[in-house]
């Protein structure tokens, strides 16, 4: 079912009411999308490349059909190829330009639509080298701090033994393999790069389900909300796909041309961390419901086959799926002195 759209950034409206003096008060929310687009580095050349092309005009469907949300954070931007077609699609799919903002030589992206007052990177133990990427956000209702990364996979040792040489900083946190001190390593960079009073958003491909260290360090540890729970949504269903971010295959394109649902795990997540207090500020997760109709629940991103188009498939029909993973979204409602 095609969503509602709405452009521009999203607004809640209060009534106060009081016979013919009703008024409506905007209430400035942050809105914001994460998807792990999939690099195609794996696709035989008879597959061109993919369908790249095809499967980022379809991302940015779903941005604009989103009502293009503030930031949006990319995972496995790979390639000259992916990363020129998001830059072309940033300046004529959406009301406003979004600000590529990308470390040199990495996969995260992210895009925003107000200004980048900061950006900061680190890299992360492991095989192959993994980053935390932070922009530090001038947005309407305050300053937001947002850290996109991908956490290692099974192909460059994240499920492996944290050995000799694992930092002590992940050592003390009781981490035992390499993508376990990756977490605690983005938790600790989050820390340190925050600005006092921030609202703080870490999003991306996490690789990790939520019954594993680096949900619970996470979450338990360090207190980052996982935004899908807080909107009242159900549980990843293997059986079903519901709830579910990844799971497709990603070394041909048979999945992704196919409207079966594919995905089985949920490790794409949309953290937020309001603490310490935000003085005179309060952000609230809107619900899978919508509670503020404006057209952006929080939930799953892409979750449905191709929405855009009467049907899809393999050439010369769309493609269904713009990756093999659906990401998340989510609507921040700000409460109280929200720079309006």
């Amino acid at each position: 079912m095609k969503r509602l759209i709405v452009a521009g950034a999203c607004c809640l409206f209060l009534l106060a009411c009081g016979g013919d003096d009703d008024v409506a008060t905007p209430l400035p929310d942050v809105s914001l999308a994460t998807l792990n687009i999939l690099h195609g580095i794996f696709c035989a050349q008879e597959t061109e490349d993919c369908r790249i092309e095809d499967r980022v005009d379809l991302f940015f469907d779903w941005v604009e059909d989103t009502g293009c949300p503030d930031i949006l954070t990319m995972q496995e931007v790979l390639g000259d190829r992916v990363a020129d077609l998001v830059r072309d699609r940033v300046t004529r799919r959406c009301p406003f330009t979004y600000q590529v903002l990308e470390p040199p030589g990495s996969q995260n992206f992210t895009l925003s639509r107000y200004p980048a007052l900061e950006t900061n990177e680190a890299l992360l133990h492991g095989i192959i080298p993994r980053l935390v990427w932070h922009t530090r956000i001038d947005h309407p209702t305050g300053t937001v701090d947002v850290f996109n990364t991908h956490l290692a996979a099974g192909v460059d040792g994240g499920p492996l033994a944290c050995a000799e040489n694992c930092p002590p900083e992940c050592v003390n946190a009781g981490a035992l393999t390499n993508r376990d001190c990756q977490a605690v390593q983005v938790a600790n960079f989050a820390d340190l790069r925050s600005a006092p009073g921030s609202l703080r958003i870490l999003a991306g491909d996490f690789n990790a389900t939520p019954d594993t260290f680096v949900y619970r360090h996470l979450t338990e540890e360090r207190q980052w909300q996982d935004t899908y729970l807080e909107a009242g949504l159900p549980e990843c269903d293997a059986d079903t796909g519901i709830g579910c971010t990844s799971g497709r295959e990603d070394n041909d394109l048979s999945d992704m041309e196919s409207p079966a649902n594919g995905v089985r795990r949920r490790i794409d997540y949309l953290f937020v961390q309001t603490t310490p207090a935000m003085p005179g500020r309060d952000y609230r997760i809107d619900s899978a419901q919508d509670d503020d109709g404006d057209g952006l629940p929080t939930r799953i991103f892409t979750d449905d086959p191709n929405p855009f188009a009467p049907s899809c498939g393999p050439l010369p029909d769309p493609i269904c799926w713009p990756s093999d993973h659906e990401g998340m979204q989510v609507d921040l409602n700000c409460h109280g002195d929200c720079g309006s």
